[in-house]
């Protein structure tokens, strides 16, 4: 035999199975009934509210980017130590990139920002070296002492994970403006057979900068304060890493608040 629970006043008609019982509560505890059902679907609605399939899919939306820039920096750092000092053990190798104005940069990490008054008119790092910006060799300073590795060690890890962070923004970027894929890897197959690609994984700070102007730009359109926050971070690292970014900064944002402006 089956059991209905009817409230008063909720049924009107008297039809039911014949094989049913009907048991019928009083009016004061079939509202304590509703309101208890009342309280379990606004329960649910929070739990949906606060499971929201867009906060759930954030996380995959950047993980395919980031999988292709980690894939795209390991295979140019993989070529870089492939082609230099190709008869030197694989530490050799690795360290072959550093060159040049590396130097100056494990300087500063060493001995900081020195010179004199007026300075000279030729470059002696023992002298001056205040020619670089000071956002790449104060990110692998910190590195360096927070690990105890290298100086020249330190300076490429923070190169190459701002290459990684250079191509994931690349690849978000292309996404939001819809590229299609083959596309995306023609531009990829392009940067990377430039010459000029070697600096993003040897040690120097193009790769910083590129990473930080693609980050600005990527943020500074996005929507909600926590972008904003992003992009005037991105902003700064760029700024102080190259003299080019504040002005890169200073148009972009120009560009952005004339276009808001019109809009």
């Amino acid at each position: 035999m089956r059991l209905d629970i009817a409230f008063f006043g909720n049924f009107r008609t008297s039809l039911r199975p014949a094989n049913s019982l009907t048991i019928e509560l009083p009016t004061g505890i079939a509202e304590q009934a509703r309101k208890g059902w009342h309280g379990d679907e606004t329960f649910a609605s929070r739990l949906g509210g606060f499971c929201d399939y867009q906060g759930m899919t954030r996380l995959p939306r950047f993980l395919t980017p980031l999988v292709a820039g980690c894939t795209v920096t390991l295979l140019q750092v993989v070529m870089a130590v492939a082609l230099l000092a190709p008869e030197e053990p694989i530490t050799e190798r690795y360290s072959a990139l550093v060159q040049h104005d590396s130097y100056w940069f494990m300087n500063i990490i060493d001995r900081g920002y020195q010179t004199i008054v007026p300075p000279i008119d030729h470059k002696m790092m023992e002298v001056s070296n205040v020619a670089f910006f000071p956002a790449y060799p104060a990110i692998a300073a910190l590195l360096r002492n927070a690990f105890n590795i290298s100086t020249g060690t330190a300076l490429l890890i923070v190169a190459q994970l701002a290459a990684w962070g250079f191509w994931t923004y690349f690849f978000l970027l292309c996404r939001r403006w819809k590229v299609a894929g083959s596309l995306q890897i023609c531009g990829t197959l392009l940067i990377l057979a430039n010459p000029a690609a070697f600096f993003l994984v040897a040690a120097y700070s193009e790769s910083l900068f590129l990473m930080a102007l693609l980050g600005f730009i990527y943020w500074s359109t996005a929507e909600g304060r926590t972008a904003r926050v992003l992009a005037a971070m991105h902003g700064m690292v760029m700024s102080a890493t190259r003299i080019v970014g504040i002005v890169c900064a200073g148009g972009w944002g120009g560009y952005r608040a004339r276009l808001l402006c019109s809009g």
